[in-house]
């Protein structure tokens, strides 16, 4: 994830975004830097999304 990071800061980008499921990593994520700015509620056949946002400048 680190040498993502510093590639998409050297080619100008300001903000990453991402999705994942509760049964994924929003936990990881949050360590990283990263924002939860949105939610989807689980629902019968499908997890919990949560959408999320980091600033690099």
């Amino acid at each position: 994830m680190q040498i993502a990071e510093v590639e998409a800061i050297k080619r100008g980008c300001l903000i990453a975004q991402l999705d994942t499921l509760d049964f994924q990593a929003p936990s990881f994520y949050q360590k990283l830097g990263f924002s939860i700015i949105g939610t989807v509620p689980k629902f019968p056949g499908s997890p919990e999304r949560y959408f999320m946002m980091k600033h690099y400048r």
